[in-house]
């Protein structure tokens, strides 16, 4: 990993919910770029965190990694401006609520 951005908020006891932006090698040597909103998993097994939405750009020719990377920080910052209820995001990826 190169670059992480990492905002955790806690919503209670057990609830969790995550803001990432990142740059990273890929196992082929490439740079890439993800971004993704985590939310602790309420299933009967317990999955640790879901993604529930998520951006995953790796670098080539086309986007430049400036341009992934000004996609991923764009994407965090409109996911910020949403709220910051983890039950919300899990409802927008279709997970189940506490």
């Amino acid at each position: 990993m190169i670059l992480l951005a990492d905002i955790v908020g806690h919503a209670g006891p057990g609830d969790q919910l995550e803001f990432l932006l990142d740059v990273s090698w890929t196992d082929q040597g490439q740079l890439s770029v993800s971004a993704a909103v985590n939310v602790a998993c309420w299933r009967d097994v317990d999955h640790a965190t879901h993604d529930a939405d998520a951006l995953h750009v790796v670098i080539g020719a086309e986007p430049s990694l400036s341009q992934a990377f000004q996609a991923g920080a764009d994407r965090l910052v409109g996911w910020l401006a949403d709220p910051r209820d983890p039950d919300y995001w899990r409802h927008r990826a279709g997970l189940p609520a506490r």
